[in-house]
Parts: structure tokens; sequence; C-alpha cells
């Protein structure tokens, strides 16, 4: 005998949503953490010399959900002003108008266009890096991502390496070159505290 048409489509909203459910169950919200995440960059001097450098302010957030394809998203900001090479003298002349010229370009800006993922664990990026006023192409690799239970609260926190590779000329930034050469590596020690949705806080 046909179900009665209320029926029907109570039953089909039901199973709607409890799909809709179990897709949103398998997102996880984070926040990255500034004070546990290292981001190191490295360029050539005289083709040979490597240069090494950190930023000591990276925030961001990211959402991860393998279970659609490509599914999350990235978005990271460095504070370009917390360059440390070292060397005070060297960081005030990347700050200024030759290099970042921080103070009309302060942040660096990553936001994913698409995730990839493997074997359910993100292994990559494609987005977009905003760097001194332009915009451009940039993929991010993701590699030994681990997540961890804290035993103080149960919360949740994961960490991974993420690397790079960009063109500081692409970006207008053509100080010294060739002396100093174009490809900029970046190496990102990155971990992030899961954020809890139905407390909508974060763990530590």
């Amino acid at each position: 005998m046909p179900r009665p048409p209320h029926v029907a489509i109570a039953f089909l909203a039901a199973f709607t949503y409890a799909a809709f459910a179990a897709e949103a169950a398998d997102a996880q919200s984070y926040r990255i953490a500034p004070e546990r995440t290292q981001a190191r960059f490295e360029l050539t001097q005289l083709g040979v010399l490597r240069q090494e450098g950190q930023f000591h302010r990276v925030s961001g957030t990211i959402l991860l959900d393998p279970a659609r394809a490509s599914g999350g998203s990235i978005d990271v900001a460095i504070d370009l002003s917390s360059v440390d090479t070292g060397w005070q003298l060297r960081d005030d002349f990347i700050r200024g108008e030759d290099v970042f010229d921080v103070a009309r370009y302060p942040v660096l800006q990553f936001r994913s266009t698409h995730l990839e993922y493997r074997d359910r664990q993100i292994a990559a990026a494609q987005g977009n890096v905003t760097l001194h006023g332009v915009t451009k192409p940039l993929r991010l690799d993701v590699r030994g991502l681990e997540c961890v239970t804290n035993s103080g609260d149960g919360g949740e926190s994961c960490a991974a390496t993420v690397s790079g590779r960009l063109l500081r000329r692409e970006f207008g930034m053509d100080f010294g070159y060739p002396l100093i050469g174009d490809a900029i590596l970046l190496d990102f020690a990155i971990t992030a505290l899961r954020i809890r949705s139905e407390a909508g806080s974060e763990t530590h």
C-alpha cells in the first residue's frame, strides 16, 4: 500500500537531514596556535649561500572535510613585521620599502581554493597567496599530520609540516637580483587546536 504523501515527505526530510548531519560531523575546524607554530623561510645569496629566517606571528583557521572531494579550507595570515633573520639591521631593511614594505603591505595572506586528501588525510592545499599587493597561485604540501588528544581537557591538537615555494620577483620584490635568489622556500611547522563547535570554544 503506498505511503501517504505527507509520510513520504517527512521520511525524505529526515533522510536528508541525517545525511547532512553525517557530512557535517566529518568536518573539523581548527585555529592555528601562533605560540606553537614556526614559519621559516630560506633563499640563496650568490647562488650558493643560504639565508634563513622566520616569522614569529602566524594566525589563521583550518577546516578539514575529507568526506567531500576538495572539502574544507585554509586561511593563513603572516605578519611580515615579525620577520627575524638574526640580525636587527637586516630585519629592518627587509621590512622597508625595498623588500616587504610592511607600512603598505603588512600581511602575507594565503587562502585555499581546494584541498587534496590521501587516505582521508590532508596532503596539499591549492590556493592564492597575496604578498606585496600581488596575488598569485600557490601550492602548499602537507606532511606528517599527527593529532593527539590532550589529557587535561580531552581536546584535540594537530601538528603538520607545510612547505611551498614562491618567486619573489613575481610579487614585485626584485631587490638584489640575481645576487640574491628569486625563489623563497617556505617551511612551516604548524600546530592547530580543534574548535569545539558544540561549545563554541577551542581546545588547548
